[in-house]
């Protein structure tokens, strides 16, 4: 970065992204953001740093892997359209498991309702018997 741009230390970029110290460094040192270092070894982040770190946070919230984030930041900014069609793909294949996960997790519910009623209607037969 130049001196002329504005700049930001961690913990500005911290306070202006709602993303932790701590995460900001793992974001850089996993390459998802970058930072130059002043003459004293500080970080300095430019102002785009604050809604890209804020992109990842909601990536990582979402549940998407360190690979799928990166993927995806290759899109933010002026990329060529073939980028975007990458992710997308990338994006769709995501869909696609979260949507089976989400079959196989209903199914298990089901069966695990199932399974509580059954045994409540046991417990009150089992009573009324005894009574």
């Amino acid at each position: 970065m130049s001196r002329s741009t504005p700049y930001l230390r961690i913990g500005e970029l911290s306070a202006r992204s709602g993303v932790s110290p701590r995460s900001l460094r793992y974001y850089e040192k996993h390459g998802l953001i970058r930072s130059d270092r002043s003459a004293n070894g500080y970080r300095e982040y430019d102002e785009s740093a604050i809604e890209r770190a804020g992109a990842i946070r909601l990536l990582f919230e979402m549940g998407f892997s360190r690979d799928i984030v990166a993927s995806v930041l290759t899109c933010i900014g002026d990329v060529p359209d073939s980028a975007h069609r990458a992710v997308e793909e990338q994006l769709e294949r995501v869909r696609d498991e979260l949507a089976a996960q989400l079959k196989t997790l209903s199914e298990t519910h089901r069966r695990v309702s199932t399974f509580l009623e059954d045994r409540a209607m046991l417990r009150a037969a089992a009573q009324q018997g005894s009574a």
